[in-house]
């Protein structure tokens, strides 16, 4: 083995025989933090340390060149791609969102970048969980040098929206896996919603209001992983500003296509105000997936004409 083959060796190595020294360290732990970040190429949750992000010492070099794509999202969103380059001596970046969770993450770092002076390179998929808060956060982002020692953060602000958008009444598909689901609803009059006819009601077909969405219309926010490409959001929403057509609304899920995954697991909610009224699960397999079918029958719900849904 050549020096350099070597002494990369030693660096995937080196940050975890180094946090074994005096910390916790569990590989499975972290999975109910509010930022779970994970091995960009095997999908597998990185490295979680319990206890505050480390100590900086400014001899060490910071991390530099992050790339994050879009730096406003909802909380929910998975698989969002971080990168960056770190000291020709690290062997790994600590990751952290500032003021929550229980710890830290760490990432080793990876082959040198010829045309930035042979720093090393880092990345990584990280999952933001639905429960945090809208509200603007700081990703810290630290390098380790082979003592173990850390860099002073890199910080960058991110602005994360609620994973339930505003609108007096939500109807939410949710789902875990890269295949194409869609959120089908049918509304009292019959009117049914899809990623081709995005709302639940009707619009105006003549007058002053032409082409406007009649009172108690729901309106769908987007096609997730429409046509297999990954979006990272996993999620339909249909929103009502006002009070939805009052009766009974049936809810199916279909797969359009399974994107090569065997299955993929889903739940339901249906929120009135913010508050869920009505939650279900369910499961669709790969051989369920029909390029856009009426799909699988969830459950129902109803709606009053004071805008009270159950």
């Amino acid at each position: 083995m050549s020096s350099n083959s070597l002494r990369f060796a030693i660096a995937a190595i080196l940050p975890y025989a180094l946090l074994g020294c005096g910390t916790s360290v569990d590989a499975r732990s972290g999975l109910d933090q509010p930022l779970i970040v994970k091995d960009a190429s095997s999908g597998r949750a990185a490295q979680f340390v319990s206890g505050a992000f480390p100590a900086s010492v400014a001899s060490v070099a910071p991390v530099t060149n992050v790339s994050i794509h879009n730096l406003a999202f909802s909380a929910g969103t998975v698989q969002k791609a971080i990168s960056g380059l770190a000291g020709t001596d690290s062997p790994s970046v600590a990751i952290a969102l500032k003021g929550m969770g229980t710890g830290y993450w760490v990432v080793p770092t990876s082959v040198p970048e010829p045309a930035q002076n042979f720093a090393l390179t880092w990345g990584t998929s990280c999952d933001f969980s639905r429960t945090v808060p809208a509200g603007s956060y700081s990703l810290l982002l630290a390098a380790s040098n082979p003592k173990g020692e850390f860099s002073p953060a890199f910080e960058q602000l991110l602005k994360i929206s609620s994973f339930i958008p505003d609108g007096h009444v939500v109807a939410s598909l949710t789902w875990d896996s890269a295949a194409d689901l869609d959120l089908r609803l049918t509304s009292p009059s019959g009117k049914q919603q899809s990623p081709k006819h995005p709302n639940t009601g009707s619009p105006y077909d003549a007058g002053p209001d032409a082409g406007e969405l009649m009172p108690g219309s729901g309106l769908l926010d987007r096609d997730s992983n429409a046509s297999c490409v990954q979006d990272g959001y996993r999620t339909e929403n249909v929103v009502w500003s006002d009070a939805p057509e009052p009766g009974t609304y049936v809810v199916n899920v279909d797969m359009f296509s399974s994107c090569s995954t065997p299955a993929a697991s889903f739940s339901f909610s249906l929120y009135v105000d913010g508050q869920e009224v009505v939650h279900k699960v369910g499961r669709l397999l790969d051989i369920d997936a029909d390029g856009g079918g009426a799909g699988l029958f969830v459950t129902e719900f109803h709606c009053e004409g004071t805008g009270t849904c159950s």
